[in-house]
């Protein structure tokens, strides 16, 4: 009996710890926009919890993980993109033309739609250093 609850508590420990997750959190997104009316594209590369713009866009990065360097490669962050245009800027409200999670490996899976930027999700990394505190970040590696 003592033997049954030892391996249950060992088994409870060892799938509850984190360091066990398949997914590791990162601070540094990279993202592609393609500004549609003009055909350019342009990296960003943003910190995780703060929000910056792209156009008339203005991007807030939750959240982002990838999965560990054994695992097959893959990068999902939680997005919310709010369009500023001069019409809602009038009207004073946000209008969140997208909400939810990115996958790096499977842009078409969950996009955005709007009629005038492509946003593709890039990468999400782990950066130890920033050499620039704006909003648009260079990565030390």
């Amino acid at each position: 009996m003592i033997k049954n609850i030892i391996i249950l508590f060992v088994f409870f420990i060892l799938f509850s710890n984190p360091s066990l997750s398949k997914w590791l959190d990162g601070n540094l997104v990279t993202l592609q926009g393609l500004d549609k009316i003009t055909a350019r594209i342009k990296t960003l590369k943003f910190k995780v919890g703060e929000k910056n713009n792209f156009g008339i866009l203005e991007i807030f990065v939750k959240r982002c993980v990838f999965s560990k360097p054994t695992e097959t490669p893959e990068s999902m962050a939680f997005i919310t993109i709010f369009d500023n245009s001069e019409k809602n800027t009038q009207k004073k409200q946000k209008n969140i033309v997208f909400n939810g999670w990115m996958f790096a490996s499977s842009p078409a899976l969950n996009t955005l739609e709007h009629p005038v930027y492509d946003v593709v999700l890039i990468s999400c990394k782990k950066s130890k250093t920033f050499l620039n505190k704006s909003s648009s970040l260079s990565l030390k590696e």
